[in-house]
C-alpha cells in the first residue's frame, strides 16, 4: 500500500490544535488522490489528528508508527499548479505533502472542496447535537490572534475584554429573543494556555455575562466532563513503588497538583491510573469537546461567524462551507 503524507502544520499543543489548518492539508492530499484514482491512503499522525476518533475522514488512516517510521519520502510542493493539471504520482512510492503554508496558491479558492466528507461517527451524539441546536444561533467567538503582529483585521484592541464583551452584546442584540449556542476559545490567556474544558457560565471567566443575559448553551449541554474533572487519581510513583501520588483535577480539566502518600494509605481508596492516562483523558476529552462545537454551529438554524466579534477564523470558515453543503 502507497500513502500520502499529510503534516500536522498548525498542531501546536493539545489545546490549541490548529484544525482549521491541518484539515486544509488534508484538503489537498484527497483531490491529489482523486486526481490518482484513489490508488493511495493518506496517512495522518493519530496523536495530532485525534479528530479520527470521532469523525470519518474517507482514504485516511491514523498512525503514529507509520507515521514516524515514513522518512526522507519524495515530497510534493502542492502550491504549484498540479491543481489545475491532472498530476499522476507513481502509485509504487509513497510520498509526503510538503508542510508550507499556506497549502495551495492564493487565489485557487480551493479550501472547503471536499470538506462535506467529513462526518460523525455516532450517530446518537449526532441527533443529540441536532436536536440541541435547532432552534439556536451558533455563535462562534474568538480570541484575539496570539501574535499583536497578526495581520487580520479585528476593531478590538487586543485584551480589551469590556469592548470585545460590548460588541458580543452587539451582535447578539441583532436577534432578539433568540438562543444561542457558544463557541468560543476565548480565556484570560492567550490559545492554548487556557482550560481545556472550561465552564463558561463560571464567573472566572468574563464571557459568563452572556449566560447570565441570554439563553445561551454550549458543549456542556451536549456531553459530559464528569469522568475526567474535578477527581482526585491515584497515579504510582515509578521513581519509589511503596508510595504513590495523588493527583488532583480541577472542574475545567487542568491538573491542580500531587500529592505524595505512601501506597497502602491509598490502596483501594482512589481509582488507578498513570498520570499520562490521566493527561490523554483530558486531551481526548477536549477534542470531542471541539468537535461538538464543530457539528453545533454547522447544524444551528443561523451561524453568526467570528468576524463579526474579532478576527477571522479557518473554523468560522469550515463551519460556513458546511452548512452551504447541507
Amino acid at each position: 500500500m502507497s500513502y500520502l503524507k499529510v503534516p500536522s502544520m498548525g498542531w501546536d499543543n493539545p489545546i490549541d490544535t490548529g484544525f482549521g489548518n491541518r484539515i486544509q492539508f488534508w484538503e489537498v492530499a484527497y483531490e491529489l488522490n482523486r486526481f490518482n484514482d484513489f490508488k493511495f491512503t493518506l496517512l495522518v499522525g493519530k496523536d495530532k489528528w485525534r479528530e479520527t476518533k470521532f469523525l470519518n475522514f474517507p482514504y485516511t488512516e491514523p498512525s503514529n508508527i507509520r507515521f514516524n517510521n515514513f522518512k526522507d519520502l519524495p515530497e510534493i510542493d502542492v502550491r504549484s499548479s498540479w491543481l489545475k493539471f491532472p498530476c499522476k504520482l507513481d502509485i509504487n512510492e509513497s510520498w509526503y505533502i510538503m508542510d508550507e503554508w499556506p497549502p495551495y496558491q492564493r487565489g485557487d479558492e480551493f479550501y472547503g472542496k471536499w470538506l462535506r466528507l467529513i462526518t460523525l461517527k455516532d450517530k446518537v451524539l449526532e441527533k443529540k447535537i441536532k436536536e440541541v441546536v435547532k432552534d439556536r444561533i451558533g455563535i462562534h467567538i474568538r480570541h484575539w490572534p496570539t501574535i499583536d503582529t497578526d495581520p487580520r483585521p479585528n476593531s478590538i484592541p487586543r485584551f480589551d475584554y469590556k469592548s470585545k464583551m460590548k460588541q458580543v452584546r452587539k451582535v447578539m442584540d441583532e436577534f432578539p429573543n433568540s438562543k444561542f449556542y457558544v463557541s468560543t476559545d476565548v480565556t484570560y490567556n492567550r490559545p492554548g494556555l487556557g482550560s481545556p474544558l472550561p465552564d463558561l457560565r463560571n464567573e472566572t471567566h468574563w464571557i459568563s455575562e452572556i449566560y447570565k443575559d441570554y439563553d445561551v448553551v454550549d458543549y456542556r449541554d451536549i456531553i459530559s466532563v464528569n469522568d475526567v474533572v474535578a477527581v482526585k487519581l491515584n497515579v504510582v510513583d515509578e521513581n519509589n513503588s511503596s508510595w504513590s501520588k495523588e493527583l488532583s483535577i480541577n472542574n475545567e480539566g487542568l491538573i491542580e497538583g500531587f500529592r505524595a502518600m505512601k501506597y497502602n494509605k491509598l490502596k483501594g481508596e482512589l481509582p488507578y491510573i498513570s498520570d499520562v492516562d490521566a493527561i490523554n483523558n483530558i486531551n481526548e476529552k477536549k477534542i470531542l469537546r471541539d468537535v461538538v462545537d464543530l457539528f453545533s454551529l454547522i447544524y444551528s438554524r443561523e451561524f453568526i461567524d467570528s468576524k463579526e466579534t474579532g478576527p477571522t477564523s479557518s473554523w468560522s470558515e469550515f463551519v460556513e462551507i458546511y452548512r452551504k453543503k447541507l
